[in-house]
Parts: structure tokens; sequence; C-alpha cells
């Protein structure tokens, strides 16, 4: 895996599987953007890969256009668009109890953030005269998840990815979706301890067989490299 003089920005890249991501790609030679809504741990991450950091909020799209038009001013390209960022709310809640606001907010962030981060990266994409976008949707998206907003929202960005696949090939852009399992992140256990919670288990740790996010990073950043260039739709990973 060779990622020497790309240009690779990962949104998301302050923790969990976006951290790890960006970590594997500074070490197979990317220059590495983080761009995050967390900007403590986001500038931390950027500043310990040699990267920058930009402030995003993927469900507001002045924001969104900001970031991207000033990683223009001070990249003028972009070679790959990794976007991790994702939240979870309302699991296990019962369908006739869950809020309207919830759900949206949940598709704001992991299917429309997707969507706009798409959007405003493609004109960068297509000056560096071929690119790579990879969306992180979850294997809740084809299993089902404990939350009906996530479920629905990652169902969402494997059907964005789809069609953002077939309508940029023609700009030599190539589009892949992964979709994680259960993966050890900060979000996964939080919902394992709703979950023990919600059956009466207590507090106590549990021994948990839940993959490496570095695991993930690795599958991620080969996907943005030139090595993966004849790969083609969703992949899904542990």
């Amino acid at each position: 895996m060779n990622l020497r003089d790309k240009i690779v920005a990962i949104v998301g890249g302050a923790t969990g599987i976006g951290k790890a991501t960006a970590e594997v790609c500074a070490e197979v030679g990317a220059t590495v953007i983080v761009a995050d809504l967390n900007e403590v741990e986001g500038r931390t991450t950027a500043l310990a890969v040699g990267g920058a950091f930009f402030p995003i909020n993927v469900a507001d799209e002045s924001s969104v256009a900001a970031a991207f038009t000033n990683i223009a001013a001070q990249y003028g390209r972009l070679d790959a668009l990794i976007q991790t960022a994702g939240i979870l709310r309302g699991a296990f809640v019962p369908l006739e109890e869950f809020d309207l606001a919830t759900f949206e907010s949940v598709v704001d962030v992991n299917l429309i953030g997707s969507f706009l981060c798409a959007k405003h990266a493609v004109p960068l994409l297509k000056k560096a005269g071929k690119g790579v976008i990879v969306l992180v949707s979850s294997g809740a998206a084809i299993g089902g998840s404990s939350s009906y907003a996530y479920g629905a929202s990652k169902g969402g960005v494997n059907g964005l990815g789809i069609t953002l696949a077939n309508k940029l090939a023609a700009d030599n852009i190539r589009v892949n979706v992964v979709m994680p399992g259960n993966i050890d992140t900060a979000m996964k256990r939080s919902v394992i301890a709703a979950e023990r919670e919600r059956l009466g288990l207590g507090g106590e740790q549990q021994q948990l067989n839940l993959g490496e996010p570095a695991g993930v990073g690795r599958i991620l950043a080969w996907l943005a490299s030139d090595d993966a260039d004849y790969v083609r739709g969703m992949i899904q990973t542990r």
C-alpha cells in the first residue's frame, strides 16, 4: 500500500475508525487532512500524523462548504475523501416511542453528511484528474440495528454510494462503501452498555469480542490507494 503524494481528507478523523485511518494513511505516505466537529481531539490527531485540521459539522452545508473551500485554498486538490463521521441515537427505543427529532438528527449526520461531503469534495477530486470517495456505512445497514434511525441512515449511505459510483465513474472517481461490523469504538461500547442496562445486567466489565479500529483503518487506507483501482461496490468487514 502506497499513498505517497496523495492528499487524503478523513472526515470524522478525530477518534475511532477515523483516527485509526488517519494514522495508517500517514504511515504509508499520505498528506492527511483531519476534519471533525471535535476540535480538541481532531487537532491532536492531526498533529500526531503531521497533518492539518479543519473544523466541520457535516450536518450543516455551510460548514462543509467552508471546510472544503479552506482545503482547496491550502492544497488546491484532493486525491481521496474518506467519510467516517457518524452518530447513533435511540438505541433500543421502541418504534412507537421513537422521537422524530432523534431520527432526523441521525439521518442529518450519517446520510446527509455523507452526501454533503461528497458534493463538496468532488470538485477537488476532479482537479486531481482522478479520485476516490470511501463512505463508511455499517453492518447494521444490512443486518439490522439497535436504533431505527441508525439502521435506516446507514442503509441510505449504501444507496448513496452505489449512485455516486455510477454517476462519477465518467469523471474517473471511484466510490466504495465499507460496512464495519463490531469494532471497539466509544459508540459501540455505549450501545453495549445501554443494552446491558436494558437487560438489567449491571455495569460490570464483560469480555468483548470486538475488532480493532486499526483493522478497518487499513482497509480504508488501502481503498484510497491506487492498489484498489479495480475494487467496486460495497465491502463488509469484521
